[in-house]
């Protein structure tokens, strides 16, 4: 593979790892702001269901006997299409009161959610999202617990359609930077030409075999290269001629046959 090629290719590669590199970047931006939006969303709608029934709370009502307790729960389910369930659950995980969209978005067990180590949380799975709180009273005891789910499906949608643009837009870079490089190749392989045929006339030289045409006498050459010809052919005809290597055979026969 030529020196031109080889260039052209490491160029081509090194713009290329480029776009990749920055379509990854934003995509991965992209998703830490998609996730930023719903957990906002999400921690609000937490955060005032909480308050509503910690009030309660503070009165010396239990989550059992609060009568207005489903009410609160689907007022807050109506702030936000992308809420699917808001459910109330006691310390051991046992549901007190839910309010969900349909039956099939009706929280589980909550078993695993009491095992929550912080008091409040925020959990991503694929297509869900999951968020809750732990209820105290004045005196700081775990009176019950707050878990909120959302559907995380609206903006997996929008992020693999920004995939899908963002890869476009970088197929569309790398078909405008072609024609830049194949004009780049074209340059390069020029001025390549220029150092291949001189090295080629340079080992003729030192063989002793008589020069190719003057390499580039009718090209459009720059002031660079130019210098470098002249050079060169400086040099080339410094070096021995094929009539300097026959006179010198014949001097160093004649003591030889003189001694015989």
């Amino acid at each position: 593979m030529k020196l031109s090629t080889k260039i052209g290719l490491a160029l081509f590669l090194v713009l290329a790892s480029a776009l990749s590199m920055t379509t990854v970047l934003n995509y991965l931006r992209f998703d830490q702001t998609l996730h930023t939006l719903l957990s906002q969303r999400m921690t609000v709608i937490l955060n005032e269901t909480s308050q509503d029934i910690l009030a309660g709370i503070d009165l010396g009502l239990r989550l059992e006997n609060m009568e207005n307790l489903q009410s609160i729960l689907n007022r807050r389910l109506d702030m936000s299409n992308d809420i699917r369930n808001v459910a109330v659950l006691d310390c051991d995980g046992t549901i007190i009161s839910n309010a969900a969209r349909s039956a099939d978005d009706k929280v589980g067990s909550g078993a695993a959610i009491s095992q929550q180590p912080r008091d409040q949380w925020i959990d991503f799975a694929p297509g869900i999202a999951t968020a809750g709180q732990v209820l105290r009273d004045s005196l700081g005891q775990c009176t019950g617990q707050v878990v909120i789910t959302a559907s995380a499906q609206a903006s997996e949608a929008k992020l693999a359609n920004a995939l899908s643009e963002m890869w476009k837009s970088a197929a569309l870079g790398m078909g405008m930077i072609v024609p830049i490089l194949g004009v780049l190749f074209i340059l390069m392989r020029r001025r390549h030409r220029v150092f291949e045929e001189l090295h080629e006339d340079l080992a003729r030289a030192v063989a002793g075999e008589a020069p190719n045409i003057r390499p580039h006498d009718g090209d459009v050459l720059t002031e660079s290269e130019i210098e470098l010809i002249a050079l060169y052919r400086e040099i080339r005809d410094q070096l021995p001629h094929d009539s300097d290597k026959d006179s010198t055979a014949r001097v160093s026969k004649t003591p030889a046959e003189t001694k015989k």
